[in-house]
């Protein structure tokens, strides 16, 4: 009965977690509903760029915010310019993936992407 009660909770958390909001958006006070404009929580989809882009702007300025960076620039980088999906790096509800990091060393100018 214990074993079986642990796994219930076990499961119960790992459900609870499971779409976790970025700290970021949790101090803005996001909701679900902000970004996935379904009705229903079940019917809830994955969101393509133009949801991330609705708040945070063109994909034009964000990469302006970076200009600083020059070349290494991953909003406008040599690569794709400024045409990247927001979902190759940046995850809602699971950790954030540098790309840029699979073929370069950006430890000394990229931050850990949130």
């Amino acid at each position: 009965m214990r074993k079986l009660l642990m796994i219930l909770m076990f499961s119960i958390f790992a459900l609870a977690n499971e779409f976790l909001i970025k700290p970021h958006h949790v101090d803005v006070k996001l909701k679900c509903s902000d970004c996935h404009k379904q009705a229903n929580e079940k019917d809830y989809k994955a969101l393509d760029s133009n949801a991330c882009l609705s708040c945070h702007g063109s994909k034009e300025k964000l990469a302006k915010r970076l200009d600083f960076l020059k070349g290494k620039n991953p909003h406008n980088s040599i690569h794709d310019n400024a045409n990247l999906n927001c979902y190759t790096c940046h995850n809602e509800h699971k950790p954030s993936f540098n790309m840029c990091n699979t073929c370069h060393n950006t430890k000394t100018w990229m931050k850990e992407i949130k």
